[in-house]
């Protein structure tokens, strides 16, 4: 009878399901052991790859992991024979039906004798034959995936704890070159282990608080031996074993904690070859930190930063009862030598190499340290320098002659309270900076003050002899600053400086200004709303003052206002006060902007004066300016120039201006001006107003109900104005005028230099049309000026009308004189003038002036396009028994028989930009008195007892007088007589050519003096 329990096995072996996982076992048998995995991996690899590999599977499981002996990874093409990785042991083991439990277990993952080859030969890298190229096809176009919110976090959803065990021991790195700098380089013996295990998760932070997540972690590097390093190249070859040994060990699963961390690295002897010479160098830091669990102490048994042999820094100390709340903390720098002489050897031995630098002196941290509980903690920092130089390259020497620098704080550590604007430290419970001292680069830097939670903040920072031109291109001077910062807390920090530079000088360009006296003082608080974040800055008070070297004040500014920075900022002025001294603020002005000032300093004046109040605003592309301007120009005897403006700018290239306010007024609301309108960039070519195109209307007025004394003598009586509309290339308008009358004086009257001029009732109403767009073509004094001089007998009425002028006379001193005289009820001067398509059209011209008339033909004014060179001008002007006797003093007119002049006065100029060069006048007059006769040919004509014969014999018949290029030409012509047949006069004439204008003139004012006498 057969066993029951063998015959219950007998019935499950013969189930359908015992079946199906018998032959799922021997399957997965067959494929996951080590006799399959040495024959399929290394063909599988050679197939997807060109590398050949070599070694024995002693363990593969896809649950438990894999183990591979003697592996050599071989690459494809002239390396074969090389292999590019190998290691005399691999070891991957993990346990996978642990993640039933909710672990992830990595027990063992070693590499033992493991060597990387990195080769080039003949520009050829063995790596570039580890794969095989892929075949080049149709490739989809890539499209750019939409922009996503960074994760924070991963989700694993499901709670896991992770161990993990890594062991690299032995490993060797060789890097080898035929071409380059670096032929050799070597790594060996280079020992890593680690231990980590955590606490269960659901997420993995992808930030600092991941360490939260560790329960145990253990890093070691080299902790048995020396790691070998061997390099050959160009500049630099090494061959050393340097110590590289790290322990560090932290378990948190303890109670207490264990923490171990301990480093041995560098050499204090580092023996290098730098372009065939030795040298000898150091570097090395040694640390012992562990923690006693019994004794509950966390020791600093030792750290040491030690250079070429010499230790920088020691610290040693400890922090005690850290299972407690309050721990207590005791760590000093017990030694500091910081002698850069010793470093400096070293730098020079490796020129070439590092950058070129050189470094004196020395520095000492003895006295800092850190001490008391972790709620009470004293901390105190002392750096004493000597006489320490560095320069890097040839970038600006810095020289310390002496430092003393002596900062204590009081810490809480256990305080944890977010940063706010008024405790950014929230730690941080009380700073004080004892007096200390720098002297840098022959400067003085003077540092004190102190901080509590308490009491707030003062601090004190005092400079002298500091040299600007060391630090900022373009000024120099010497500095001398005192500032202070105080505040109940740091949300809100008020700093008051006072700031002198004597020598200041500064550079535009290539002109630098002559040496003077800058002094500036503020008042201003700084407003936080957030750790350091500024929120406002309030200037109570700032004044600048800059002198000449002798004391005169050139400069002084006055300010008060607010910034608001941020996404929207916002600056006010409220208000600026700028006074100037002209004289002396051209004695300090660099060239470039003397050469601006000196020809306005006389519209200036002395003493000008300036206040804005102004706000500027600019947000989301868009910069809005509001701004109230008050001056006081004496120049012009201008002390009420009123600007009144609002401008709102558009675009991040200025697309677009918004003038809605623009306005001036002065002399007490007798002169105002506005502009508004918009000006804006388009897709046109030549924009006529700079980049843009303009929708502008300009307004100009003096209005004055009655008599009023503007400025420099002048006086008005009426309007006066001009209104344009300016739109993309055109400006149309007018100019108008009711003035009963316009007065002038040059405030010397009376006495002999007096001049004094009245113009009663002008009238005018003149329109404007003018085009931007206009290029100078053909000159109007060349070929056909028919259109604009003909008027085919139509005759326009006058739109300029001038009742009379009266002034002093043009010779004689306070004597009066009548330039312009009215007819009865009519006016002394009328005109009809149109300003249209660029020219200034001058018809119907009368004058009545010395009992004679002035008339005006072809007057032709072209003002191209605004510019002087393109300017011309031509006309006639015919003289009509003007009376000469009238220019001479009353006792001499009735000693004159006859001074009647009649004359035709043709004139063409171009280019106005030299106006005396570019001007043709032909005079010819055909109608004069004697004695006048006689006087226009001893200008042309030296006199001499010829001259007098002839004059005194001949009528003269004609005087013709031309001006070209600044000479002048002329011929006197005479009556025939028996004399002429005598004295044999060619062509009844006398000629004078080339004479200069100035000489001419000069002859005029001579003959003129005559009669004065």
């Amino acid at each position: 009878m057969m066993n029951p329990i063998l015959k219950g096995s007998l019935g499950i072996a013969k189930s359908k399901t015992f079946r199906g996982l018998f032959v799922l076992f021997l399957l997965y048998k067959l494929i996951f052991n080590q006799f399959t995995a040495t024959w399929v991996v290394p063909n599988l690899l050679s197939k997807l790859t060109l590398i050949k590999m070599e070694g024995r599977f002693t363990c593969f499981s896809l649950f438990y992991g894999v183990e591979i002996q003697n592996l050599k990874l071989f690459p494809g093409g002239p390396f074969s024979e090389t292999p590019v990785f190998s290691a005399k042991e691999i070891r991957i083991r993990y346990n996978l039906p642990f993640l039933l439990l909710g672990k992830i277990s990595v027990s063992d993952l070693s590499l033992i004798d493991a060597k990387v080859r990195i080769e080039e030969k003949g520009g050829l890298w063995n790596t570039s034959y580890l794969l095989k190229e892929k075949k080049k096809g149709n490739e989809d176009t890539k499209v750019n995936p939409e922009p996503t919110v960074p994760k924070t976090e991963i989700s694993t959803y499901l709670p896991l704890q992770l161990s993990a065990y890594l062991d690299v021991k032995g490993l060797s790195v060789q890097y080898i070159r035929e071409t380059g700098s670096v032929r050799y380089l070597s790594l060996q013996n280079f020992d890593f282990q680690t231990k980590l295990i955590t606490n269960r998760f659901t997420s993995i932070p992808l930030n600092a608080d991941a360490l939260s997540q560790l329960n145990e972690i253990l890093v070691h590097i080299n902790a048995e031996r020396p790691l070998a390093i061997e390099l050959d190249s160009d500049q630099l070859k090494w061959k050393e074993s340097i110590p590289l040994s790290l322990r560090f060990e932290w378990d948190r699963t303890e109670s207490p904690e264990l923490f171990l961390f301990a480093t041995d690295i560098g050499k204090d002897d580092i023996n290098l070859e730098v372009r065939g010479k030795p040298v000898q160098t150091g570097l090395k830091i040694l640390s012992d930190i562990h923690f006693d669990p019994k004794q509950d102490i966390l020791k600093i048994q030792q750290f040491d930063l030690r250079v070429i042999g010499q230790s920088w820094i020691q610290l040693k100390g400890s922090l005690s009862d850290l299972s407690t709340e309050s721990p207590n903390i005791d760590v000093d720098i017990v030694s500091s030598d910081i002698n850069l002489n010793a470093l400096q050897s070293s730098l020079k031995q490796l020129q070439g190499i590092v950058p070129e630098m050189n470094v004196s002196g020395g520095l000492s941290l003895v006295g800092t340290g850190i001490h008391g509980k972790w709620n009470q903690t004293n901390a105190k920092l002392k750096v004493n320098a000597n006489k320490v130089f560095f320069k890097l390259g040839n970038t600006k020497p810095h020289k310390v002659d002496s430092a003393n620098l002596d900062l204590s704080a009081l810490l809480d550590f256990s305080i944890q309270k977010e940063r706010t604007a008024e405790i950014p430290f929230p730690n941080l419970k009380k700073v004080n900076i004892s007096p200390s001292q720098i002297i840098y680069n022959l400067a003085s830097i003077n540092l004190s003050g102190d901080y509590s939670f308490d009491s707030g903040l003062r601090f004190f920072l005092s400079l002298d002899k500091l040299q600007l031109g060391e630090y900022a291109q373009g000024i120099a001077g010497k500095l001398k600053m005192d500032l202070q910062a105080s505040g109940e807390s740091f949300a809100s920090i008020n700093l008051q400086s006072k700031l002198n530079i004597d020598g200041f000088r500064y550079q535009i360009d290539r002109s630098r200004s002559p040496a003077s006296h800058l002094n500036l003082g503020f008042n201003t608080n700084l407003v936080f709303d957030k750790p350091f974040g500024l929120k406002e800055i309030q200037i109570s008070n700032l004044d600048l003052e800059q002198r000449t070297l002798t004391g005169n004040k050139a400069i002084e500014l006055g300010m008060k206002g607010k910034v608001q920075p941020g996404q929207t900022l916002v600056a006010q002025v409220s208000p600026l006060n700028l006074k100037l001294t002209t004289p002396n603020l051209l004695l300090v002005l660099p060239l470039v902007l003397k050469e601006k000032i000196s020809p306005i300093q006389n519209l200036l004046g002395q003493q000008p004066k300036i206040k804005i109040i102004a706000s500027y605003v600019q947000d989301s592309g868009k910069k809005h300016i509001v701004a109230n301007l008050n001056s006081d120009l004496p120049g012009l005897e201008m002390n009420d120039l009123k600007l009144t403006s609002d401008i709102t700018i558009s675009g991040a290239n200025t697309n677009e201006i918004l003038i809605k306010e623009f306005k001036l007024s002065a002399f007490g609301g007798v002169f105002k001006s506005s502009l508004s309108g918009k000006l804006n960039k388009l897709e046109k070519q030549k924009p006529p107003l700079g980049p843009y195109f303009g929708n502008l209307d300009l307004s100009l007025s003096i209005v004055s109900p009655e008599k009023q004394y503007l400025a420099k003598g002048v006086s008005v009586h009426g309007d006066l104005g001009l209104n344009l509309k300016i739109k993309d290339y055109d400006i149309n308008g007018e100019f108008y005028s009711k003035l009963p009358a316009l007065s002038y004086n040059n405030q010397k009257c009376p006495g002999e230099n007096c001049k004094a001029y009245l113009i009663e009732e002008i009238n005018a109403k003149i329109p404007i049309q003018h085009n931007l767009a206009y290029q100078p073509e053909e000159s109007l004094i060349v070929g056909d000026k028919s259109i604009f001089i003909k008027n085919y007998g139509r005759l326009n009425t006058p739109n300029v009308t001038i009742g009379k002028v009266i002034g002093t006379h043009p010779n004689i001193p306070n004597l009066p004189f009548e330039y312009v005289k009215k007819q009865n009820q009519l006016p002394g001067f009328s005109a009809f003038i149109e300003y249209k398509e660029n020219f200034a059209n001058i018809e119907s011209l009368k004058s009545y002036s010395m009992d004679g008339i002035i008339l005006g033909k072809n007057l032709v004014f072209n003002l191209g396009n605004l510019d002087p060179k393109t300017m011309e001008f031509r006309g006639n002007l015919l003289i009509r028994d003007i009376d000469l006797k009238q220019l001479m003093a009353p006792k001499i007119r009735d000693k004159i028989d006859d001074g009647k002049l009649k004359a035709d006065l043709n004139i063409k100029v171009r280019d106005l930009s030299e106006p005396i060069a570019n001007l043709d006048l032909f005079f010819s007059i055909f109608q004069i008195g004697e004695d006048f006769g006689k006087s226009a040919l001893n200008v042309i004509s030296a006199q001499n007892f010829l001259i007098d014969r002839i004059t005194d014999s001949y009528p003269i018949n004609k005087i013709d007088i031309s001006l070209s290029r600044g000479l002048v030409y002329a011929d006197v012509y005479f009556d025939r007589s028996l004399l002429s047949l005598i004295m044999k006069l060619e062509d009844g004439k006398i000629s004078q050519q080339r004479m200069p204008l100035a000489n001419f003139l000069k002859r005029a004012q001579n003959e003129i003096q005559t009669y004065q006498e």
